[in-house]
């Protein structure tokens, strides 16, 4: 085995690379799954997560009572959450604030300082995150402007929550700590008229929803409805994330567990046929075929488990572990360390056992043929016309064409090993290259199409609807109002068929707009609304249809006619224009004020708390975007690896299986270059069409990818022509690169040695 492992070392060195990778690629994605998801259920266990949200007006104890005493609900508490804002100082971020008389679910996670205490009013407990980024720490004061209350109180504690695992400011794509925080704090702060419950949280056994029609029974209908955890975008977006994270393991992993078969089946069959003689003298002498079979089985079991191991050992402490810091940036989740799980270990065996029974099959042909026809020489196949020599034009190829024609197909299973690989090593590249393009496209699309303006001006809490007007005449802006809201297709929607998203409430002066879905800015006609995407094709809508929306505060289902399905790559939900909103009976109150001027000396109004330029967008933008480069880092690499690893084992199973011909071709005065030009035109063929192949799976799985990040999210993929052209000059680089490998090979071939053995 030893000596055989040593006269084979590239393709057996390819098998342990290959199964390592596999395992590699498992491992490190699953360390942070199994890590995560360990987390998270640690995280709620600990802080009794709530199972279910009642959202509603004006809940009191009454009815949380009622709620409780359902049969299968065990905790239940009230509470009120409103969004507010820090002061200017802290870039005016959006402070979602719970103000509560218990702590009995839901319960904060205390990172320093005193645990939250309901009867303390003289102190708040900040979200930990947004603290650090503004080097707030305990016993400090923070104010928080919210129900045109200025409270001011110090910071008792720094806090996690499992409903704000993932937190993202409404004027932001993703995550910026500076934009966006959350605050405990007791209700006995607010003025006595201000205490107005408008939500009931609950655990409960099995699913929250299954009790929809006892909890409107119990309080009369009087509520406007019931989500689950998975409507919580907070935690939802991590469950998301590991999902996803789930799939690429599996899919990866399976890539180079198909590229190892190949590998070993076309090594094993050509090591087992060299070996003949050998084969069929033991077998003569009486050693048992089952005993020749292990000894085969041994070369993939061994490799393959070895590779496993080191790979399984690399994805926990390298590419694992670099995951989890990386996305330890965006998700507040505590102790999220790597994990191992069960599942690693079957796949690890599966690999093992695939690898083996491909070698099993391998070598079964040769192995069942009787000792005495072992003994003799194979009989030589008998060279048949290939399928290319039909081809009208083949009298007019060239003696390399031809040549290398001949060969692919007499050595098909070889063929197709280089093309699948090349095909997959072009997906990745694509893949990798393609996330900067969508990167660059959805830059594009959200600050240049989208955001029709140059200056974003955050309005306080205490802006009256006169100063916000008087502010848009002076500057020549567009007022724009966001808020949280339900959608339903129809106006007596059970829990599942709503869907929580946002209102954004426009003027339709072009600066703030929409786009349809074919990503063309477009103008929403009156008396209609905008619905995205997504949302409206889970709720199976289309334009012409109505769609059912109310406030979470709101009482009855309101109807709008859809006049355009949008697209937006992070706000979900419905775009209405303010007359059609003002006409439903609700009072515009605008968040924000956009305009094309210059607002820096806006900053002193009264009524502005922020100011932010374009450019201080798209920083913010393009920082949130790091996660893209180890994207293509990793693809890129993997791409490299694959390629190399396919075409050298292509080519040197080529050049060990016509090592007689490049004898008897140099005998008759083909020199070395020629030769190696052999090699090196029939890898570049199939590099290009395995290329070829590749260019579409690039799209579909970067596509893929993008989708699989919720409905909250919507990015469209984009990879450029230049790009496709980049990739594809990658894979043919290395093509030649590794045609080049073979040339010493070919410089020593002993043609001696070679045509006595013919002999």
């Amino acid at each position: 085995m030893l000596r055989d492992i040593k006269g084979n070392f590239a393709q057996f060195f390819s098998i342990f690379i290959l199964a390592a990778v596999a395992m590699w690629c498992l491992t490190g994605f699953q360390s942070d799954v199994i890590g995560g998801r360990r987390a998270m259920s640690k995280f709620a266990e600990s802080s009794n997560f709530s199972d279910g949200w009642i959202y509603g007006s004006g809940f009191d104890k009454t009815q949380a009572d009622k709620v409780k005493a359902i049969d299968g609900i065990s905790d239940v508490q009230l509470r009120t959450e409103v969004l507010g804002k820090a002061d200017e100082k802290y870039n005016t971020a959006e402070i979602w604030c719970y103000f509560q008389n218990d702590n009995v679910v839901t319960k904060p996670y205390t990172v320093s300082g005193a645990d939250f205490d309901p009867e303390d009013t003289d102190g708040v407990w900040l979200f930990e995150a947004f603290a650090d980024t503004w080097g707030m720490q305990v016993g400090d004061k923070f104010t928080v402007h919210v129900m045109g209350q200025d409270i001011e109180k110090e910071i008792k504690g720094l806090i996690m929550s499992p409903e704000h695992i993932f937190s993202c400011a409404s004027s932001d794509t993703d995550t910026d700590f500076h934009n966006i925080g959350f605050a405990y704090l007791s209700q006995k702060v607010l003025p006595e008229e201000m205490r107005v419950n408008n939500e009931i949280v609950f655990t409960c056994e099995g699913k929250a929803l299954s009790y929809e029609s006892n909890i409107d029974k119990a309080l009369d209908g009087e509520y406007s409805f019931i989500a689950d955890r998975i409507s919580i975008d907070g935690y939802k977006r991590l469950v998301d994330e590991l999902n996803q994270h789930d799939s690429f393991s599996y899919i990866f992993s399976f890539v180079f567990v198909a590229i190892a078969l190949l590998v070993i089946t076309t090594t094993m069959k050509r090591m087992v046929a060299q070996q003949r003689t050998q084969i069929g003298t033991l077998n003569a002498l009486g050693m048992k075929r089952s005993r020749i079979m292990t000894h085969y089985l041994g070369y993939s079991f061994i490799l393959s488990a070895l590779g496993c191991l080191a790979g399984a050992v690399l994805g926990v402490y390298t590419f694992g572990r670099v995951m989890i810091d990386m996305f330890s940036k965006f998700y507040r989740c505590p102790d999220w360390n790597g994990g191992v799980g069960y599942q690693s270990v079957i796949v690890a065996v599966m690999i093992v056992l695939i690898c083996t029974g491909a070698a099993y099959l391998s070598c079964y042909q040769i192995l069942k043929i009787h000792p005495s026809e072992a003994l003799r020489p194979a009989t030589a196949k008998t060279a048949k016309p290939c399928i290319f020599e039909k081809l009208p034009f083949w009298g007019r190829l060239g003696f390399t064409s031809r040549y290398s024609l001949r060969d692919i197909s007499r050595s098909k299973l070889r063929a197709v090993m280089g093309i699948f690989g090349t095909c997959v090593g072009m997906m990745l590249m694509t893949l990798g290259l393609g996330a900067f393009d969508t990167l660059g496209f959805v830059r594009s699309w959200y600050f240049d199409d989208i955001q029709n303006y140059s200056s974003q001006v955050i309005l306080t809490d205490s802006c009256s609807i006169e100063e916000a007007e008087s502010l848009s005449a002076d500057y020549d802006g567009e007022l724009v109002g966001m808020g949280l809201i339900s959608i339903a297709a129809s106006d007596h929607p059970v829990s599942d068929d709503i869907i929580s998203c946002k209102l954004s409430v426009t003027e339709g002066k072009g600066l703030f707009c929409i786009s349809d879905t074919d990503l063309n800015v477009s103008a929403l006609k009156e008396g209609t609304v905008a619905v995205t995407m997504k949302q409206a094709a889970k709720l199976g809508l289309k334009t012409g249809d109505s769609v059912f929306w109310k406030t979470t505060d709101g009482s009855k289902w309101i109807k709008s006619k859809i006049g355009l399905i949008s697209r937006h790559p992070s706000i979900t939900g419905i775009t209405i224009l303010r007359s059609d909103y003002e006409r439903e009976g609700f009072e515009f109150k605008p968040q924000m004020m956009v305009t094309k001027k210059d607002c820096s000396d806006a900053k002193n109004l009264d009524c502005v708390s922020a100011v932010h330029s374009m450019d201080d967008l798209k920083a913010a933008f393009d920082k949130t975007m790091e996660v893209m480069n180890l994207l293509v880092y990793f693809m890129v690499f993997f791409s490299a690896l694959l390629i190399v690893i396919v075409l050298y084992n292509s080519g040197n199973l080529s050049f060990n299986e016509r090592e007689k011909e490049f004898a008897t071709l140099k005998v008759m005065g083909f020199g070395s270059p020629r030769v190696r030009r052999l090699i090196s035109v029939q890898n570049l063929w199939l590099s290009l069409i395995g290329a070829v192949c590749g260019i579409p799976f690039g799209r579909k799985i970067l596509q893929a990818m993008m989708d699989s990040n919720g409905d909250a999210i919507d990015w469209p993929c984009f990879i450029k022509p230049l790009t496709f052209v980049i990739s594809g000059a990658f894979v043919i680089g290395i093509s030649v690169l590794v045609g080049f490998m073979f040339s010493k090979r070919i410089k020593r071939i002993d043609m001696v040695g070679v045509l006595k053995g013919l002999e």
